[in-house]
């Protein structure tokens, strides 16, 4: 047995301990169901199954098939659907025989049954870390060799700040100083991608479309402009702030939370890509270290997940990016369609070339093509058609317009 002499110091001071574990204690997740962070997912799957003669073991099939509808989501969520494509054996193999390792937790959220079937609502904690390692030692790795450079813009308010603190505001000065932005590009250098640097003599801001400033919120297309200038290709943009809530306990002891909102923008199209947004408590007796230490729990989640989400999205962009419509229109298409597709099957940078419409008088063409529009253009006029000429109407960088004209 442990004493403790009878003290006022160590009095407060046990109280002051005891505090912070029951606070803590307070908002940490239950048991049955783990909260969801940057390695794993909350995902809610449906399971059925028929009734032969045991509703219990028909119940057990259900809740199974309930879990692996829910692995499978977790895996679409994490891979691009080019990969999976591309992989789909060797996923689908993995999943099938990991599946219960890759469950952490679960509970059945409603259920019923019928003379013939059993229906289960199950919610699962996935792990996405057990999952990435397991198809790593497969073979298959997530992360690809060629990710974007990224520039990381996140307003940041803590707890005694007036207002949001923004390196694109400060001249450059102090950007490391953020906390929220700094967890956030070490999660993104961790996972493989190019973190820009804002440098203060590239002269980004030197332009007569920011020319008005840039506030902490900045506008789509302020932000991919300067990411542009800097030579990035994706920006994350957002805001993170921390605030005392009213709880506590004693004199010192209070609550803390860090909101944190972050939008993944292409630098070069201007688009929104996906937005996360992200929330953590803490416990403390310094407001100053509390919020500090909020943001960058909820900056470390939000961070983890942007970098796995960002990969899938980057794969799919670049496989958007590959493709290239011609729009084929005319009195008689059909019967000289199949000639127009194998002249523009002859290019050497055309692949993978799909019909995905066809009607008497007009077809579209998908195609993956790299090179110029106007490249393959030239090419298609170079050919000589036989019952039928073109008449090229419209070209722009990603579509061609081609009118049939029978001869």
């Amino acid at each position: 047995m442990i004493f403790f002499h009878n003290t006022p110091t160590r009095c407060r001071h046990l109280l002051k301990t005891t505090a912070c574990m029951l606070l803590l204690a307070l908002f940490s997740p239950s048991p049955v169901a783990a909260a969801p962070s940057a390695d794993s997912e909350t995902i809610v799957g449906f399971g059925h199954s028929r009734i032969h003669s045991d509703p219990s073991a028909a119940k057990k099939q259900a809740v199974s098939g309930a879990l692996l509808n829910t692995v499978r989501a977790a895996a679409l969520k994490m891979i691009s659907a080019p990969d999976i494509s591309d992989h789909f054996a060797l996923i689908a193999t993995v999943i099938d025989k990991h599946q219960e390792a890759f469950i952490q937790d679960y509970r059945i959220l409603e259920e019923f049954h019928t003379d013939k079937t059993y229906q289960v609502l199950v919610q699962a904690t996935v792990s996405t870390r057990k999952m990435k390692k397991t198809l790593a030692d497969a073979g298959f790795h997530l992360t690809p060799e060629d990710l974007p450079a990224v520039l990381v813009m996140v307003a940041e308010k803590g707890i005694d700040d007036l207002g949001f603190n923004y390196w694109w505001n400060q001249g450059y000065a102090g950007f490391e100083s953020t906390t929220a932005g700094s967890v956030i590009r070490q999660a993104l250098s961790r996972a493989g991608f190019s973190v820009i640097s804002p440098d203060p003599d590239s002269g980004a801001l030197d332009d007569e479309r920011l020319a008005s400033g840039i506030s902490a919120e900045p506008a789509d297309y302020q932000a991919a402009l300067l990411a542009e200038r800097m030579g990035a290709d994706l920006v994350i943009a957002g805001r993170a702030e921390a605030k005392a809530l009213s709880n506590r306990m004693g004199k010192d002891v209070r609550t803390f939370r860090a909101d944190i909102q972050l939008h993944v923008i292409d630098a070069k199209s201007g688009e929104k890509m996906t937005t996360i947004s992200e929330k953590a408590l803490t416990v403390s007796e310094n407001p100053e270290q509390g919020g500090r230490n909020a943001l960058a729990d909820a900056a470390y989640t939000a961070g983890s997940k942007l970098s796995e989400q960002t990969v899938s999205l980057w794969r799919n962009a670049a496989e958007t990016r590959k493709k290239f419509q011609i729009r084929v229109q005319g009195r008689r298409v059909l019967p000289y369609l199949e000639r127009m597709r194998r002249a523009i099957r002859q290019h050497p940078s055309v692949s993978d070339l799909q019909t995905k419409e066809m009607t008497s008088e007009n077809a579209v063409l998908e195609m993956k093509y790299t090179e110029s529009a106007q490249q393959l253009g030239n090419h298609l006029l170079m050919q000589s058609f036989e019952g039928f000429g073109i008449n090229i109407i419209e070209i722009s960088p990603k579509t061609m317009t081609i009118e049939m004209v029978p001869e």
